[in-house]
C-alpha cells in the first residue's frame, strides 16, 4: 500500500512538472523574440541619461556662463516659438537649475491610432536655447533620435499604441509565467548537497549543451527577482497603474492673458522649491487648462518632485501635491515605479544592476530556444 502510494505521488509530480515543462516551452516560443528585444532595448535604455551627458554634450550645455542672469522665461518662450516654426506648437520646456545646462523646448503631436513608429509620431522636435542669451544651441529632429527610437522599440515595438502595446503588455506577462514556471522546473529533485550545488553553479569547462543549459537555468535563478519586479513595474505603467488621476481644476477662462505669466509662475515654483534639480514646464493644449509643473530635486531620479498647478492666464498656484516623504505608502510606490524599473531608485549601483539583467532576460529566449532545438534534434 506505501509503495502504492509513492508511486502515485511520483507520478503526480512527474505529469506536474510534465505540464509546466509544455507551458514554459509554448510561452516562451510565443512571447521570446519580443522578450529578447525588451531585455536588449532595457539594457541600451538603463544608462540613457548617461550616454546622452557624452554624446550631447554641446547641445546641452552652454560655452561659457556670464555673470549676468537668464533672460526671462516669457522671451526664451518666444524664441523656441520662432525656432520650432508656426506649425509645432510647444507642449513641453525642461528648465535645468544648473547654471552650465541650456533650456531645452519640446514640440510633439502623435497619433495614438496610428500603426507604426513614424505614423505615430505626427512631429516630434525639439530646440535647446542658451538661457543668458537666448541663442540657439541646437535644433533636433527627436523622432529620429537614437534613444526616442530605443525607448519606442522598448515601449511598443516600433508598432504605434495601439498594437506595440498591446503585444508588449501580453509578452510580460508571458514572461512572468515563464520566470515562475522556470523556478518550478529549476528546483532541484534531491535535496542533496551535491545536487543542490549543482542547481547553483555553471559548469564553465563542461560542452556547449551543458554549458548553454547552465547558462539558461542558473543565471535565470539568480536573476529572477529583479527581472520580476521589472516586469511588474513595467506591467504597472502599461496597464496605466501609474497614471495620475485627471485633475478637475481648470483655468479662469475669462481672464486676459499676463503677458509675464511664464515668469510668474516659475518665480512661484523657484521660491517653493528653491533646491530642484530642474523643472518640467508643461504647456496646456485646452483653453481651460491649467499650466502643470514638475520641480525634480534630483538629476538621476523621477519619484522625489512637487507638482504645481497654475491657472493658465493669470499664473496664480491652484494646487501643490505633497512632497515625497509625505506621500502615503501607495503613493510611494506608484511614484517609484519608473526609478524602480530603471533601477535608477538606488542610483548607478541599481541601474548597473538592470542593465545586467535586462542582458539576462534577453539571453534567457536565446539559451531555451538552444535547448529546445537540441532535444528536438535528439
Amino acid at each position: 500500500m506505501r509503495k502504492c502510494q509513492d508511486s502515485y505521488q511520483l507520478m503526480s509530480h512527474s505529469s506536474f512538472k510534465n505540464t509546466i515543462r509544455l507551458l514554459h516551452l509554448w510561452l516562451g516560443l510565443i512571447s521570446g523574440l519580443v522578450v529578447f528585444v525588451l531585455g536588449l532595448t532595457g539594457s541600451i535604455y538603463a544608462f540613457s541619461d548617461e550616454l546622452k551627458e557624452l554624446c550631447y554634450k554641446q547641445r546641452l550645455y552652454v560655452d561659457k556662463v556670464p555673470q549676468t542672469p537668464r533672460l526671462p522665461l516669457h522671451q526664451l518662450v518666444k524664441i523656441a516659438e520662432q525656432a520650432l516654426g508656426k506649425d509645432r506648437k510647444i507642449s513641453r520646456a525642461e528648465l535645468s537649475q544648473k547654471s552650465d545646462r541650456t533650456y531645452m523646448f519640446r514640440a510633439m503631436k502623435l497619433n495614438r491610432k496610428a500603426f507604426g513608429y513614424w505614423s505615430y509620431y505626427v512631429y516630434y522636435d525639439k530646440v535647446y536655447l542658451n538661457p543668458y542669451t537666448g541663442r540657439i544651441v541646437y535644433r533636433e529632429n527627436a523622432k529620429n533620435e537614437f534613444f526616442t527610437i530605443i525607448l519606442a522599440l522598448h515601449m511598443n515595438l516600433l508598432l504605434g499604441d495601439q498594437v506595440g502595446h498591446f503585444i508588449v503588455r501580453w509578452s510580460v506577462v508571458c514572461f512572468i509565467i515563464l520566470l515562475t514556471s522556470g523556478i518550478i522546473l529549476w528546483w532541484p529533485k534531491k535535496r542533496k548537497i551535491k545536487q543542490i550545488k549543482k542547481s547553483f553553479s555553471i559548469k564553465w569547462k563542461a560542452k556547449f549543451k551543458r554549458l548553454n543549459y547552465d547558462l539558461h537555468n542558473v543565471v535565470g535563478f539568480y536573476a529572477f527577482l529583479v527581472l520580476m519586479l521589472i516586469a511588474f513595474t513595467g506591467l504597472m505603467w502599461s496597464f496605466g497603474l501609474t497614471t495620475e488621476k485627471k485633475s478637475k481644476l481648470q483655468s479662469d477662462t475669462t481672464q486676459q492673458l499676463t503677458k509675464t505669466r511664464d515668469d510668474i509662475i516659475l518665480q512661484q515654483a523657484l521660491k517653493r522649491s528653491p533646491e530642484t534639480a530642474y523643472f518640467l514646464y508643461n504647456f496646456p493644449a485646452a483653453k481651460s487648462a491649467t499650466i502643470n509643473l514638475s520641480a525634480y530635486q534630483s538629476n538621476t531620479s523621477l519619484y522625489d518632485r512637487i507638482q504645481y498647478r497654475f491657472d493658465r492666464y493669470s499664473g496664480k498656484l491652484l494646487e501643490q501635491s505633497p512632497e515625497f516623504k509625505d506621500l502615503t505608502i501607495t503613493s510611494k510606490i506608484i511614484a517609484l515605479n519608473y526609478d524602480l524599473h530603471t533601477g535608477s531608485a538606488v542610483g548607478l549601483p541599481g541601474k548597473f544592476i538592470a542593465f545586467l539583467s535586462s542582458l539576462i532576460a534577453a539571453s534567457l529566449p536565446v539559451t531555451g530556444l538552444l535547448i529546445w532545438l537540441n532535444k528536438k534534434n535528439r
